[in-house]
């Protein structure tokens, strides 16, 4: 092998996911390891329609902490000796467990899985636990620039009520009731999906029946949400004295994924600001020294997108990192980029989609997503083909037309 040779760079042509069509509530993605993953998705249970958006999150993590014949330490020792670990999560739009575990325990330990948040009976004394260590959380954040930037933008660009936009504090930790979450476990984590990482040879369907689970007919009605109410003031200065550095954020709303332009959308912000080769790094960090990072960020909603522009900085460069963050927006609108850059950045694009896609279990990952968000099937199918196809022109237009500087919201945390 002659090392002096840089070896060919070859293109990805397209995708293969795996996914396949389905009417019922589960998928079996096949795997040969000797670890399932069984992905438990409680589609009517995300905060995004709740009265108390904080309902479903203390709910779900404290949904293994006890049931009458077992305390959230035997449950947690009990999965330890089955080789099993449980991810709790509550999003957006659902909430769920991720179940982890070896292949020839999975009856024993879906089952102890099922009783423990069937049964839990959120003890009182696991509850004050809890809120203490969310008030030492929330205490902690309230310092740090990072948190406070973040949290405003999202109620400048979102509205102070929206429930993504909605910050926690004190009171509302206190004001939580046992007799809310039981509610909460009792009317909202009644309907299930699956996703299931396993050997071909699981007889998905008949387990979960086995178990207890009900299996029907996917359920693809789509609640109403609640749409951004854009703040009126589009600059918000938080001071924060003897902070170590200022905390910048710029945000504004883009379309969702079913936008005909998304996809040249996502390839302006990783152009923008979206990898380590982006034109934000080049500038602002490596040329002007003015940040030790900066990026660049897509949150896709079902029926809209937030995109985010995040950096850390002394404050006395402040407004220099904002001047620069504007000039190179203003230059991928006036002139075209060049072919090197583009393909760069689409190799990188696509690279990184196909590494959400190496192994089941990032499969399934992404399969949850796509269930999330309501995306078409053939989503990420379709990923490869339009990237190929924009082109310099497309950039320039696409900048144009979504990303005016003007429609920016800005927040600066930290010494003003």
């Amino acid at each position: 092998m002659n090392r002096t040779i840089s070896p060919d760079i070859k293109s990805i042509e397209h995708l293969k996911t795996g996914f396949t069509e389905k009417n019922l509530n589960f998928y079996h993605i096949p795997s040969e390891s000797g670890v399932f993953k069984l992905e438990i998705i409680f589609p009517n249970a995300g905060y995004y329609l709740a009265k108390n958006k904080f309902i479903p999150v203390f709910a779900m993590d404290l949904i293994m902490s006890g049931t009458n014949s077992e305390s959230a330490h035997q449950i947690s020792e009990d999965l330890d000796v089955l080789g099993a670990y449980v991810f709790k999560s509550s999003s957006y739009y659902n909430a769920s467990l991720g179940v982890f575990g070896l292949n020839e325990n999975f009856d024993s330990i879906v089952k102890l899985v099922k009783n423990a948040f069937e049964n839990c009976i959120f003890d009182e004394k696991e509850l004050q636990i809890y809120k203490s260590k969310k008030l030492s959380s929330l205490s902690l954040n309230q310092s740090k620039t990072t948190y406070l930037a973040t949290e405003s933008i999202h109620q400048l660009v979102l509205g102070e009520n929206h429930p993504y936009a909605k910050s926690i504090n004190k009171e509302a930790i206190e004001a939580v009731k046992r007799t809310e979450l039981i509610d909460f476990q009792q009317n909202m984590l009644q309907d299930y999906e699956f996703i299931l990482t396993a050997p071909q040879n699981f007889d998905m369907e008949q387990k979960l029946k086995n178990l207890g689970f009900k299996i029907n007919a996917l359920n693809n009605s789509s609640k109403e949400e609640v749409l951004p109410t854009e703040n009126s003031d589009n600059e918000r200065h938080i001071i924060k004295n003897q902070a170590t550095q200022n905390s910048l954020r710029m945000a504004k709303i883009l379309p969702n994924r079913n936008h005909k332009d998304y996809f040249a959308i996502n390839l302006c912000h990783i152009i923008l600001g979206g990898y380590f080769g982006s034109r934000l790094m080049k500038n602002i960090r490596e040329d002007k020294g003015l940040t030790y990072g900066i990026h660049s960020s897509i949150t896709p909603f079902r029926n809209y997108s937030l995109f985010k522009i995040s950096s850390e900085c002394n404050a006395s460069l402040t407004q220099q990192v904002k001047t620069e963050i504007f000039n190179e927006i203003i230059k991928l609108q006036s002139d075209l980029i060049d072919t090197e850059e583009l393909q760069t950045a689409k190799n990188y694009l696509m690279g990184a989609l196909v590494r959400n896609f190496d192994g089941a279990f990032n499969i399934s990952e992404r399969l949850k997503t796509q269930i999330d968000l309501n995306a078409d099937s053939r989503y990420y199918d379709t990923y490869f083909e339009n990237i190929k196809n924009i082109d310099s022109a497309k950039i320039k237009e696409t900048m144009n037309t979504f990303f005016d500087i003007k429609t920016f919201k800005h927040c600066i945390a930290g010494e003003i």
